[in-house]
């Protein structure tokens, strides 16, 4: 059984990896967890659309029933679920029998703090499946989105249970026009950024269509588009050619020659995926990768707009404001702040004549420059191969970044996540460090257990110690764990 808090998606999704002993590929906002091996095959993939709704997307196959035993915070959350292969089962503590959640059945779940619930995913059933959940308490703040503020309040007039009545289970009725748009979500892998409008329009179709039939009680029309499947692949495809060409000006005849759609059947299915027309899903593109570069660089804002391809340093910053509540040059502040942390986890290649004396010689002027800029993480040396994760304000961590990848004491630097995160993960420690001799008390599920590099990694290769999956499981049991000492 996975024993669960609710916390944040991608630190649960996290803690699914680490228990199933499965890869995690992280990218802004968004992450996705690869299983395939005796547990089971296939993946669990988390979106963060804006604070306050994130998509949990199943599209797995498990070897044994997976048992979780959920217990719900304070938040208070909204689940919106909807199955369209296998099926799920819950129960409250009370109850002595599961309810089945059954193949396109809409299902939502209010949560109660300190109220607990049972989930069974069954064995050797493919399951795919959609959750969308809602924290009410990130939603509408002084920075959100129109989205958010109107998902706030129609949350409120319509699913508002009595205090007395939760936790509130709702099981619906069978519901085609909310598979069309969980379909989407569920087969759309991709976690950068054309991939996550794809999900962010799916979602939000999927949410209204979930909300209208709680409203109605009843059966929806089903509900296709005009465009065949292999048309809409086609559109979906096209983010791929405007992201390489999104500094370029781009027109919608030369979208529909690219993709080989007429014009009415492009801006048809452009508004059926996305909600928006072709020109404005365009300006979404390029507003989510300008979004990513003030995230992820030191450009300043008017470098930014013009590698997103705008001329008008003011055009784009209303843009962006419309979209994302706030204006870019408060956006890249925001990063500053002293309560917010920003990450740098990598992997090198020592060169082959290092010796133990060069190693403490890097651990203790890691020790003294992070305590002197306000950074923490941890230095993991195995076998001439460093793995380090440095947290701390972003300008600083980046700048030890850029120094860190020019000594020449090591080589191959591959850069396993960087970005923004709300806390750290390692507030004691200036640098911890776990060599081939060392062992690491950690603490996870209520229990402290010594974990060694031997027990971490397994009996492995030279060859695949340069894996980047291997540094990713690492990087995840480490940061699923709470250290107890360095």
């Amino acid at each position: 059984m996975l024993g669960l808090k609710e916390s944040s998606p991608i630190d649960m999704l996290r803690k699914f990896s680490v228990y199933l002993d499965a890869d995690l590929l992280e990218d802004y906002g968004a992450a996705r967890m690869i299983l395939d091996n005796e547990k089971g095959s296939g993946s669990i993939n988390v979106y963060e659309l804006f604070p306050g709704l994130v998509s949990w997307v199943y599209d797995i196959n498990f070897s044994s029933d997976l048992v979780i035993d959920f217990e719900f915070s304070d938040n208070k959350p909204f689940y919106f679920s909807y199955v369209t292969s296998g099926y799920q089962l819950q129960k409250f503590p009370e109850e002595e029998e599961f309810k089945k959640i059954k193949r396109s059945q809409n299902f939502i779940l209010i949560s109660e703090p300190g109220n607990k619930s049972e989930f069974v995913i069954p064995n050797n059933k493919h399951f795919k499946c959609c959750y969308l959940i809602i924290n009410p308490k990130l939603l509408g703040t002084t920075n959100s989105n129109n989205i958010s503020r109107q998902l706030k309040s129609n949350l409120a007039n319509i699913l508002d249970p009595n205090e007395k009545d939760r936790p509130y289970r709702y099981l619906g009725d069978i519901d085609t026009r909310t598979g069309t748009f969980a379909e989407i979500i569920i087969d759309n892998k991709r976690t950068d950024l054309v991939g996550r409008l794809l999900t962010e329009a799916g979602v939000l179709n999927m949410l209204a269509s979930q909300i209208e039939a709680h409203d109605h009680d009843s059966k929806t029309d089903s509900f296709q588009p005009s465009l065949s499947k292999e048309e809409l692949s086609k559109i979906t495809e096209l983010g791929d050619y405007i992201r390489e060409n999104i500094g370029n000006k781009l027109t919608i005849s030369e979208l529909s020659r690219k993709v080989g759609i007429p014009i009415r059947k492009l801006q048809e299915g452009t508004r059926f995926l996305y909600g928006y027309s072709t020109n404005q899903y365009i300006t979404n593109l390029r507003l989510e990768f300008a979004k990513e570069l003030i995230q992820s660089t030191d450009l300043s804002i008017s470098e930014v707009c013009y590698r997103v391809g705008y001329t008008s340093r003011s055009y784009f910053s209303n843009l962006f404001s419309n979209r994302f509540g706030m204006l870019p040059r408060d956006y890249k502040n925001s990063f500053f702040q002293d309560d917010l942390m920003f990450e740098v986890s990598y992997r090198s290649m020592a060169y082959s004549e290092i010796k133990n004396s060069d190693v403490k010689d890097i651990l203790l002027a890691a020790r003294t420059h992070n305590k002197q800029n306000n950074i923490t993480g941890s230095l993991i040396y195995h076998r001439k191969v460093f793995f380090q994760l440095i947290e701390g304000p972003k300008k600083n961590v980046l700048k030890l970044y850029d120094k860190i990848k020019k000594d020449d004491r090591h080589s191959d630097v591959v850069t396993m996540w960087k970005g923004a995160k709300p806390s750290r993960d390692f507030k004691m420690w200036s640098m911890a460090m776990i060599s081939d001799d060392d062992v690491l008390n950690i603490s996870y599920e209520g229990t402290t257990e010594k974990l060694s590099l031997g027990h971490l990694m397994g009996d492995i290769d030279d060859k695949s110690l340069a894996s980047k999956n291997l540094w990713r499981k690492v990087r995840n049991v480490i940061k699923a764990s709470k250290p107890i000492k360095a």
